[in-house]
């Protein structure tokens, strides 16, 4: 059971749930502050686990290729635990107390979108946002911009791992050359957000992360894929090594064209697709005074007149609509997968146009209306809600729950609303008018 009040639950989080405490007005920055401190959800494995089932993996398929039995218990457990990591996507905003913490997750894992795409990045998923993303939240951006950088997930999903330095001893041997889709990624889309940089930095920045991969071990370092000699980036110069690639990432992570970028993706997030300029300004001045440090630069969010803003300017994303729908009707995994509801929550998605895990592109999901306000987008939204309602919203009482979730408001699109679902015939109908109704699907 969580405390706060309805633009704290719904502006900053999942919604409300039953059992939750809605109380108050504005938004309590300190409150929500202290959800950073939680312990996060418990998972059964990590990314050691996953390296060594992929490790497993390979040493089957060589044994039948060299005519051994045919074997796929690696496969099969790899597969298990990618599954798993869809079910911890979908069910992790719907149970957590920390609705803030969870917002986060999820907005700093679509910047440095790691996405299924080919190879192995699909068994990988679930650590990267558990142990590049998710322990960074409170933390400092610069540290959670290494961690992403040295992770598995994000060396195979922009082919980091596969850039070798055309005049390095592995690269000469081997003709091999440089992928330059990490570097040019982490500087526009991780870091800079297309400014200030030039196509020389790209590929100079390439020759720098050249030798950076992973084994069964994890992540390191490999000095015969290394690019010789020196690299100059963004005006500075950079010899070989983790150290200097270190170095690289502190400093980009501390440019004001990084703070600009991450205090505008912050703000257009959470408050508005257009965002206000001097919150915007706010943002990026916290995050350069504290070093990346992101607790500072929540406290200006958080404490700025829009976040406590009545108004629902934003459009919620699938999986975040998704989320408060299932929150408002008290749904757990095991009602969802019950014989007589059996809920297909990923493929709910899928028609809305956000299949879990599977981002289109490095620039991950859309944060603006017009990403997700389709035709086909929104008839799918409507029939999840009627679905959803037919199965569960019978016992509910709908006028009670839309004045639990809206606010109990004499006037405007949230009082049309209450009025609408408490006029239904029945109390499913009702339901679904709230669920499907525009002002449910903001925030």
């Amino acid at each position: 059971m969580a405390t706060g009040s309805l633009t704290e639950f719904t502006r900053f989080g999942y919604g409300p749930a039953p059992g939750d405490r809605v109380e108050g007005t504005g938004v309590d920055p300190d409150r929500l502050l202290a959800q950073l401190s939680l312990p996060a959800p418990e998972r059964e494995d990590g990314l050691a686990d996953r390296l060594a089932l992929l490790a497993d993996q390979e040493r089957e398929k060589q044994a039948m290729k060299a005519g051994g039995p045919k074997t796929d218990v690696a496969i099969k457990q790899l597969r298990q635990r990618a599954a798993a990591d869809v079910q911890a996507y979908l069910w992790d905003p719907v149970l957590s107390d920390a609705g803030f913490a969870e917002r986060l997750v999820n907005f700093w894992a679509n910047r440095l979108t790691v996405a299924w795409r080919r190879g192995p990045v699909e068994f990988l998923m679930g650590p990267y946002r558990d142990e590049a993303i998710r322990p960074h939240i409170g933390g400092r951006f610069a540290d959670m911009l290494a961690a992403s950088a040295w992770h598995p997930a994000m060396m195979v999903y922009l082919d980091q791992a596969a850039s070798v330095g055309p005049n390095s001893p592995f690269g000469q041997k081997q003709r091999k050359g440089l992928n330059e889709n990490y570097a040019r990624e982490f500087l526009e889309l991780h870091t800079m957000g297309g400014v200030g940089y030039s196509q020389t930095d790209v590929t100079e920045l390439a020759r720098l992360f050249a030798g950076m991969r992973y084994d069964e071990e994890g992540a390191r370092f490999d000095s015969a894929r290394s690019e010789p000699g020196e690299k100059i980036i963004l005006g500075q110069t950079y010899l070989n090594g983790p150290d200097e690639i270190a170095r690289l990432v502190e400093t980009v992570a501390l440019r004001p064209e990084t703070a600009e970028s991450v205090a505008l993706a912050l703000a257009r997030h959470f408050i508005a697709d257009v965002p206000p300029a001097d919150l915007v300004a706010g943002l990026a001045a916290a995050y350069l005074a504290g070093g990346s440090d992101l607790r500072p630069v929540y406290q200006v969010l958080l404490s700025h007149p829009s976040a406590a803003d009545p108004g629902r300017w934003k459009v919620r994303s699938p999986h975040e609509y998704l989320a408060a729908s299932l929150r408002a009707l008290g749904v757990t995994p095991d009602i969802a997968g019950g014989r007589k509801v059996k809920l297909a929550l990923s493929e709910a998605l899928r028609t809305m146009g956000q299949q879990p895990l599977r981002a289109p592109g490095p620039d991950g999901w859309p944060e603006m209306a017009e990403g997700w306000v389709t035709a086909p987008y929104l008839a799918a939204r409507l029939a999840w809600a009627e679905t959803l309602a037919q199965k569960l919203g019978e016992g509910a009482l709908p006028a009670d729950l839309a004045r639990f979730v809206l606010g109990d408001g004499t006037e405007g699109p949230e009082a049309d609303t209450i009025r609408a679902a408490s006029r239904a015939e029945q109390r499913w109908e009702g339901v679904a008018v709230l669920l499907g109704a525009p002002v449910f699907q903001r925030r």
